[in-house]
Protein backbone atom coordinates (compact mmCIF):
# COMPACT_ATOMS: atom_id res chain seq x y z
CA UNK A 1 0.00 0.00 0.00
CA UNK A 2 1.34 3.66 -0.76
CA UNK A 3 1.62 5.67 1.97
CA UNK A 4 -0.23 9.73 0.27
CA UNK A 5 -0.18 11.28 3.69
CA UNK A 6 2.80 12.85 5.45
CA UNK A 7 5.27 10.49 6.80
CA UNK A 8 5.18 10.65 10.02
CA UNK A 9 5.92 10.92 13.53
CA UNK A 10 3.92 13.90 13.92
CA UNK A 11 4.13 16.25 16.91
CA UNK A 12 1.51 19.01 18.36
CA UNK A 13 2.52 22.11 18.68
CA UNK A 14 0.48 24.04 21.22
CA UNK A 15 2.95 27.50 20.88
CA UNK A 16 1.08 28.66 17.45
CA UNK A 17 -1.11 30.92 18.20
CA UNK A 18 -5.42 30.11 19.16
CA UNK A 19 -5.28 26.56 18.70
CA UNK A 20 -2.84 23.91 17.97
CA UNK A 21 -0.70 22.82 15.26
CA UNK A 22 0.34 19.70 14.25
CA UNK A 23 3.49 19.44 12.69
CA UNK A 24 5.74 17.08 11.23
CA UNK A 25 9.50 16.10 11.71
CA UNK A 26 10.61 18.42 9.49
CA UNK A 27 8.55 21.20 11.00
CA UNK A 28 5.60 21.43 8.13
CA UNK A 29 2.03 21.67 9.36
CA UNK A 30 -0.01 19.09 8.58
CA UNK A 31 -3.05 20.40 10.28
CA UNK A 32 -4.13 23.10 12.63
CA UNK A 33 -6.94 22.29 15.42
CA UNK A 34 -9.61 24.97 16.79
CA UNK A 35 -11.90 24.52 20.04
CA UNK A 36 -14.64 26.82 20.34
CA UNK A 37 -13.48 29.77 22.10
CA UNK A 38 -16.20 31.92 22.90
CA UNK A 39 -14.40 35.00 22.50
CA UNK A 40 -11.86 33.88 24.80
CA UNK A 41 -8.58 32.48 23.34
CA UNK A 42 -7.02 31.62 26.73
CA UNK A 43 -10.24 29.81 28.48
CA UNK A 44 -8.56 26.21 29.91
CA UNK A 45 -11.56 24.27 28.49
CA UNK A 46 -10.91 25.47 25.04
CA UNK A 47 -7.11 25.28 25.04
CA UNK A 48 -7.44 21.89 26.58
CA UNK A 49 -9.89 20.72 23.23
CA UNK A 50 -7.22 21.87 20.97
CA UNK A 51 -5.07 20.27 23.24
CA UNK A 52 -6.53 17.06 22.80
CA UNK A 53 -7.55 16.81 19.28
CA UNK A 54 -3.61 18.05 18.14
CA UNK A 55 -2.86 14.83 20.04
CA UNK A 56 -5.23 12.52 18.65
CA UNK A 57 -4.18 14.16 15.46
CA UNK A 58 -0.67 13.81 15.73
CA UNK A 59 -1.09 10.31 16.99
CA UNK A 60 -2.47 9.33 13.52
CA UNK A 61 0.44 7.90 11.60
CA UNK A 62 1.30 5.26 14.56
CA UNK A 63 -2.08 4.41 15.06
CA UNK A 64 -2.49 3.65 11.58
CA UNK A 65 0.73 1.56 11.38
CA UNK A 66 -0.25 -0.34 14.42
CA UNK A 67 -3.70 -0.86 13.53
CA UNK A 68 -2.53 -2.37 9.96
CA UNK A 69 0.12 -4.36 11.71
CA UNK A 70 -2.46 -5.87 14.51
CA UNK A 71 -5.05 -6.20 11.86
CA UNK A 72 -3.02 -8.38 9.31
CA UNK A 73 -1.26 -10.45 12.25
CA UNK A 74 -4.98 -11.60 13.80
CA UNK A 75 -6.48 -12.40 10.32
CA UNK A 76 -3.19 -14.53 9.61
CA UNK A 77 -3.91 -16.36 12.80
CA UNK A 78 -7.29 -17.04 12.01
CA UNK A 79 -9.58 -18.53 9.19
CA UNK A 80 -11.69 -15.22 8.78
CA UNK A 81 -14.19 -17.01 6.86
CA UNK A 82 -14.55 -20.52 9.13
CA UNK A 83 -17.78 -20.45 11.32
CA UNK A 84 -16.14 -21.73 13.99
CA UNK A 85 -13.67 -18.53 14.58
CA UNK A 86 -14.94 -16.35 17.53
CA UNK A 87 -17.53 -13.75 16.33
CA UNK A 88 -16.01 -11.06 18.18
CA UNK A 89 -12.37 -11.65 16.23
CA UNK A 90 -14.21 -11.06 12.92
CA UNK A 91 -15.91 -7.95 13.66
CA UNK A 92 -13.03 -6.14 15.36
CA UNK A 93 -11.26 -6.93 12.02
CA UNK A 94 -13.98 -5.63 9.73
CA UNK A 95 -14.16 -2.60 12.10
CA UNK A 96 -10.00 -1.82 11.60
CA UNK A 97 -10.28 -2.44 8.10
CA UNK A 98 -12.86 -0.24 8.17
CA UNK A 99 -11.30 2.57 10.25
CA UNK A 100 -7.81 1.53 7.85
CA UNK A 101 -10.08 2.38 4.50
CA UNK A 102 -11.47 5.78 5.94
CA UNK A 103 -7.98 6.78 6.89
CA UNK A 104 -5.89 6.18 3.86
CA UNK A 105 -8.99 7.28 1.19
CA UNK A 106 -9.76 4.25 -0.13
CA UNK A 107 -13.28 3.85 1.34
CA UNK A 108 -16.21 5.10 -1.26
Amino acid sequence: MTTKHTPGPWARDIGSGFGCDVRAENGRKVAATWGINSGDPHRPAYRAECDANARLIAAAPELLEALQELADDIADRFDMDSPSTNPGIKHCIKQARAAILKATGEQA
